[in-house]
């Protein structure tokens, strides 16, 4: 049986070390989703920032060849103007010098597998910059690998898209926290995980472009989500998935010469 998830897609948790070594010697890239452990308000759960960008690899693998790599599931700390802050229960954060190290010690066992075209896809804000810096350290050892770094999982969305998804008008992503964007992308992936019942509204009472210590409550909200949240729907979660998706798949055709699904899945099944 081939390592096949759903539609043809190919999810290195549920390959064999054959099939993986196989997809690796077939120059397959592989793709991580760099998330964290994070509050998403009272309505969504907490694996929000790894289980949607997997999922949205998924997807994207059902398009162009690619391993869907392990997501990693923690990220760096939470900040009250962009992710609620530490002050919540239930976020689950490393400090700088864990994460760097952690990536970069993943990265370096993608290659010893024998992967040489890696894609670290981070969808948690604060991580920015501490997914750059293992790569670009690792890079400096392994010369002949080329990883993508996409610090910001989000494409630019034309006007028109815009128009539909915040017809009030866009907050800007820092403000998105839990809000119409996460939530419409839960009700269309995974609506069973969300507590409809629960989803609010809500603003800081202050948002500035500097963070303060020790934390500020008023640059947060008691409910940990930074804008409106019930104005997202199933419809919007649909057009930002597929707005997401081609974003992702623009990324490899422009980065890694295409491989032919099906050779991609005879290599697997040979290998084993």
């Amino acid at each position: 049986m081939s390592p096949v998830v759903g539609a043809g897609t190919v999810e290195y948790e549920w390959m064999t070390w054959p099939e993986i070594a196989a997809a690796a010697a077939a120059n397959a890239p592989v793709v991580i989703a760099v998330g964290s452990t994070e509050q998403h308000g009272p309505h969504l759960p907490v694996s929000a920032d790894w289980v949607v960008p997997q999922a949205l690899l998924r997807l994207a693998a059902q398009r162009r060849s690619f391993v869907v790599g392990p997501p990693v599931r923690l990220g760096y700390r939470s900040r009250p103007a962009s992710g609620g802050g530490q002050q919540f229960p239930g976020t689950l954060s490393l400090r700088a010098t864990t994460f760097i190290a952690m990536l970069e010690d993943l990265l370096e066992e993608l290659i010893r597998t024998g992967f040489r075209r890696i894609v670290l896809y981070s969808w948690h804000f604060e991580n920015a910059n501490f997914v750059y810096e293992p790569a670009y350290l690792v890079s400096g050892r392994c010369p002949d690998v080329k990883i993508v770094v996409v610090e910001n999982g989000m494409p630019d969305f034309a006007d028109a898209d815009l128009d539909v998804l915040f017809p009030d008008g866009f907050p800007g992503l820092a403000l998105e926290h839990a809000a119409v964007i996460e939530t419409s992308l839960f009700e269309y992936l995974r609506p069973a995980t969300v507590r409809m019942d629960r989803i609010v509204d809500d603003a800081p009472a202050r948002h500035v472009p500097w963070d303060v210590l020790p934390i500020d409550p008023s640059m947060s909200t008691p409910t940990g989500v930074l804008a409106s949240a019930t104005q997202a729907t199933v419809a919007k979660g649909e057009l930002l998935t597929e707005r997401i998706v081609d974003h992702i798949v623009s990324i490899l055709d422009g980065e890694f010469p295409a491989l032919d699904r099906a050779s991609m899945l005879l290599s697997t099944d040979e290998g084993r």
